[in-house]
């Protein structure tokens, strides 16, 4: 049985870039009908896990949940993606915008495009930052954070120009005494009612773009608990947000010619992660209520990776605590490195072996160049300054380097580019090359090297998307 729907527009997934695009165009009037694979999991529809169980005594039962229930392998396959073994996506309302940490790095110049003037990204960080909510005091206060943030900076020293430490902006708020990360909910709906404008649609999987040669006609889906039911919506504009993974894996199985990019310069940052007992001067600073924190070293030029210093409480391994030793005493420290970007770094879609959405099954080829190797033994090193500083190394440093897919911030399977010339698939405003109503809008079309959550990049360029979609530029 088939279900016919018709649309302005038509979005393929939940997440970061449908939201900000969905919100963006409902905002304008358009009729916006919205596509995910998923179910709901919370209410109201596509909020944070974190909102749900905001409780600091929750964190371990977020951990539960997170990693537990909500991450899984793309399209709910049983294996990893082959040489990506860490990749992991979340298929509900929201995607993983609903179980993000909320950090909103601003990007450096060595971040962007070189292709288009960094001048023109701010307009769009301006009103991504407003959209979000951004704190750009990372949440943290009080006498412990105040010193351990001037600890990072006189270990780190002297920095370009708006690159000093700091702490790590964050998408959050109080909402009635509440912490509120932002998720889809706020860009969807904005702090409104729900605007007659969405119908979002959970439990459909959408496998195919529907065209009629250099148009997209709609979106045709089946329903997730009963495959039997078809769904298509018909609709001027096509934008498809399913992720790095589902994005171009929506493309494949579908009659576009997306060109040879498509899959290819696959890449993330690597990530390197440990865990350090705070030196006693700071630690004795630590009072019981002591709020979350974020300290930021950012990238900059001839330093191209990102260190944090966090209580990243879903990390914890109580075994890893010294006798004594709360887990609010520790601090947790993160180095996100930017690897070279790479047509060999790709996906490559089984036209015949179908996974469970009835998709393309995909593997992978995935590798450190060389150059990867030595920035990232760089970047490793100044993490054992910067924990040897802060923390008490006695009872055992114990730095990991995760595996492909642990950043959680996979890009570029869906490369934006300024010409046409085979080695992107979409134009700088999302627009897949060759179809006039076309877009992709998530972390899939970001094809430049980064050392950062590209969360807060990726909902300024979705509002470029929307821009153009409805004519402004």
């Amino acid at each position: 049985m088939t279900k016919t729907i018709y649309a302005d527009v038509v979005i393929a997934g939940s997440g970061a870039g449908a939201s900000a695009v969905g919100g963006e165009l409902a905002a304008a009037g358009l009729n916006v009908v919205v596509l995910e694979a998923g179910p709901q999991r919370f209410s109201p529809l596509g909020t944070h896990v974190r909102n749900v169980y905001s409780s600091e005594a929750d964190l371990s039962v977020v951990g539960d949940v997170i990693y537990g229930e909500m991450l899984t392998y793309p399209s709910g396959e049983a294996e990893p993606v082959s040489q990506i073994r860490d990749l992991r996506v979340s298929h509900a309302t929201g995607g993983m915008f609903a179980l993000w940490m909320g950090n909103c790095p601003r990007p450096d110049r060595g971040e962007l495009p070189a292709w288009m003037d960094a001048a023109d990204w701010e307009p769009y960080f301006a009103r991504a930052s407003s959209l979000m909510h951004i704190d750009l005091n990372g949440g943290g206060q009080g006498a412990m954070f105040e010193t351990l943030l001037d600890r990072v900076k006189r270990t780190i020293g002297a920095r370009p120009q708006g690159r000093d430490v700091k702490p790590m902006p964050v998408a959050a708020r109080r909402v009635d005494g509440r912490l509120k990360i932002c998720a889809s909910d706020d860009l969807f709906f904005r702090d409104a009612p729900v605007p007659d404008t969405i119908t979002v649609m959970p439990d459909c999987i959408v496998q195919e773009v529907l065209s009629d040669g250099h148009r997209a006609t709609g979106l045709r889906a089946v329903d997730r608990t009963n495959r039997s039911e078809i769904i298509e919506v018909h609709a001027d504009m096509v934008v498809i947000a399913g992720g790095t993974v589902g994005s171009p894996k929506i493309l494949a199985a579908s009659a576009i010619e997306a060109g040879p990019a498509l899959g290819r310069y696959i890449h993330e940052h690597a990530c390197i992660g440990s865990r350090v007992t705070l030196k006693e001067e700071i630690r004795h600073l630590i009072r019981d209520d002591e709020p979350v924190y974020s300290i930021w070293v950012p990238f900059c030029e001839g330093k191209p990776w990102q260190n944090q210093l966090c209580r990243f409480t879903l990390s914890s391994d109580g075994g890893r605590l010294a006798p004594g030793i709360r887990e609010v005493d520790t601090s947790d420290i993160f180095t996100f490195v930017a690897i070279d970007v790479v047509p060999e770094n790709r996906f490559v879609f089984d036209p015949v072996r179908k996974d469970p959405f009835g998709l393309p099954h995909v593997t992978a080829r995935y590798a450190f160049t060389r150059a990867d190797r030595v920035r990232i033994g760089q970047a490793l090193a100044e993490h054992f300054v910067i924990a040897s500083d802060v923390g008490e190394m006695e009872p055992g440093w114990t730095p990991s380097l995760y595996a492909a897919g642990g950043s959680t911030h996979f890009m570029g399977s869906c490369r934006m580019g300024p010409e046409n010339d085979g080695t992107s698939v979409v134009d700088r405003y999302g627009k897949v090359w060759g179809y006039d109503n076309l877009f992709v809008a998530d972390n899939s079309v970001i094809e430049t090297s980064n050392a950062g959550n590209p969360t807060f990049m990726m909902v300024s360029q979705a509002l470029r998307t929307a821009d153009r979609i409805l004519g402004r530029v």
